[in-house]
């Protein structure tokens, strides 16, 4: 009994050493196929050529349908999918990909702003023409924005620039009244993110399905590069003054692609598309990847903003806030790469004790 045992534990034992090397190359993740500028007549076609190439590894339309994710059909042609790592190595090996790459997560940074540049004074901005000042757009790519903050006020603008090709899309506890003539649009996106993560409900976490912010980032950043004049406004009584953005007269198109403080490169690119094809004049990213950054063409921001820049857009992206000394993310050669070297922020206050002293603090 014991010699027949013996072979039988060993082929048992190889056969699972098998398995589990089959199932572990075998796991799905999510891939980016980047294939550059297209010649394709509409989107309608450059799905169905997507189709083909996912199907050539997939092996049928069925299988095409439940792995494709998000497809890019606009400015530049790709699409998103959950494959193995041996089919996005044949994918990667066609003469018409640029770069297949797994989606990662992208960190959102924030820092100081325009007083810190001596831009102190909104009077510096009347010299500027009006219809100058008012009909440019900003796109701004984070975790969206709640509304009725005074700093999206649209008093004192005109009507939306007949060129914005946008929309107002419409979600959980965001309507069409959400818009007005300073927030001119408003998109979500979250295919990828769920594709990678999950349903955005098993997070346990509050979220709007909508372009409606919880997280605040998005709002902030927003509010920086264009938020209107908000006299007397404070934290908590400190630091009172009027607040305002770089620029309080431009407009506003929001694209959420941020969930949970964390996005999918995939949701980045879709968001990319309908900017550039909305009309943007700006777009606006305080985020990007996180230290090492990947090639160019393996990286969301760097893709998109190469197309954005073909069409005459101007992007604008943080030089990132991890790292080693010195350390530079989003450094592609046509983005506007902005960081500050140092910061002069203080909140000055008490902290009263119990011992009845008083120390003065500053956070």
């Amino acid at each position: 009994m014991k010699a027949i045992a013996v072979p039988a534990l060993l082929l048992f034992l190889a056969l699972g050493l098998e398995l589990l090397i089959h199932g572990a190359a075998s796991t799905s993740k999510h891939y980016i196929v980047y294939m550059g500028e297209h010649s394709h007549p509409n989107s309608d076609s450059v799905i169905s050529a997507n189709h083909e190439m996912l199907g050539s590894v997939t092996g049928s339309i069925d299988e095409v349908q439940a792995a494709v994710v998000c497809h890019y059909t606009k400015s530049f042609r790709g699409f998103s999918a959950m494959l193995t790592p041996e089919q996005a190595e044949t994918i990667a090996a066609s003469e018409l990909v640029i770069s297949v790459f797994e989606s990662k997560t992208i960190s959102l940074h924030t820092t100081h702003s325009w007083d810190f540049l001596g831009l102190n004074s909104f009077e510096q901005y009347n010299n500027l023409p009006m219809k100058a000042k008012s009909d440019v757009i900003v796109g701004v790519m984070d975790t969206g924005v709640w509304p009725e903050l005074p700093s999206f006020s649209d008093e004192g603008l005109g009507p939306i620039p007949k060129r914005f090709k946008g929309e107002c899309v419409v979600g959980e506890s965001f309507t069409l009244k959400n818009c007005n003539r300073k927030l001119i649009g408003a998109r979500f996106y979250h295919k990828g993110f769920e594709a990678e993560n999950g349903p955005l409900e098993s997070w346990n976490a509050t979220f709007f399905r909508s372009a409606r912010d919880t997280e605040g980032h998005g709002s902030h950043t927003a509010s920086i590069v264009a938020g209107s004049l908000v006299p007397n406004a404070s934290l908590f009584g400190i630091a009172r003054g009027t607040a305002r953005g770089g620029v309080p007269r431009v407009r506003l198109a929001i694209y959420k692609a941020w969930w949970f403080s964390q996005p999918s490169e995939a949701d980045l690119l879709s968001a990319f598309e309908d900017a550039i094809d909305d009309g943007v004049d700006i777009i606006s990213i305080s985020a990007g990847p996180i230290p090492p950054q990947n090639g160019y063409f393996s990286d969301a921001i760097s893709i998109g903003s190469f197309h954005a820049f073909r069409k005459g857009i101007l992007v604008s992206a943080s030089a990132g806030n991890t790292g080693l000394p010195g350390t530079v993310i989003n450094v592609a050669p046509w983005i506007l790469t902005t960081a500050a070297s140092s910061i002069d922020r203080e909140l000055n206050s008490n902290l009263f004790l119990g011992n009845s002293k008083t120390i003065k603090v500053i956070s």
